[in-house]
């Protein structure tokens, strides 16, 4: 089992497949910096009336300073064969005494429609069941957002509730963007099957980016 002590030294690599899961590095932001100042990209992402350059610094300030604290894991997502980030996967809020951290995600465009990011989550939750020992995981994604949804049912995620309008623009057309409101899914450790992924899952999944960093 790995703590919090352990990990100040650094985050294990983690490998599937197709991709692998590394610690951040200090050149990896300027291609972050891109990846989030796409309003496509960010759309799902905390929320704001804010332009999205502006939206992206205030989002890498939040993950290098939680990376920094041990608040949330961040991982690089990367392709086997390349360097270059592609998208994050993180544990936010991680409680390593009680246990418990919200999963999130998000993927540059040219990687929607690839399995990625349900390949990157089934890896995470392996990782977090089995390393961190976690007890529970949370997610959330706004109800529009379907495809990162799907996600969390493939990964056999449960819904459990609602949070209205959470992240709403103010003045904002809500019928332009159909439901705003943010479904909040959970998994116990036991509850994590660790065959549930198959090469037919990322090779039909269709995802976007939309948990919240």
């Amino acid at each position: 089992m790995l703590n919090r002590n352990m990990l100040i030294q650094g985050l294990p690599a983690l490998w599937t497949e197709r991709l692998v899961l590394r610690s951040l590095r200090q050149s990896d932001y300027i291609t972050l910096s891109d990846l989030l100042s796409d309003p496509q990209v960010i759309r799902y992402v905390n929320r704001g009336t804010q332009p999205a350059p502006i939206r992206a610094r205030k989002l890498l300030h939040q993950i290098r300073s939680s990376s920094t604290k041990l608040d949330s894991l961040h991982y690089g997502i990367c392709w086997k064969d390349g360097e270059q980030v592609i998208g994050i996967t993180s544990f936010q809020q991680w409680n390593d005494q009680k246990g418990t951290a919200q999963i999130g995600y998000i993927l540059n465009k040219s990687c929607w429609g690839k399995g990625v990011a349900t390949e990157a989550v089934h890896r995470m939750l392996t990782f977090g069941f089995d390393d961190l020992h976690l007890w529970r995981v949370e997610a959330r994604c706004y109800e529009a957002n379907g495809s990162s949804e799907r996600v969390l049912l493939k990964m056999g995620m449960t819904y459990e509730r609602k949070l209205p309008s959470y992240g709403l623009n103010e003045g904002q057309d809500v019928a332009s963007e159909c439901s705003m409101d943010v479904k909040v899914y959970g998994m116990y450790r036991e509850q994590f099957q660790h065959d549930i992924f198959r090469k037919s899952v990322y090779t039909q999944a269709s995802n976007k980016p939309g948990i919240s960093l």
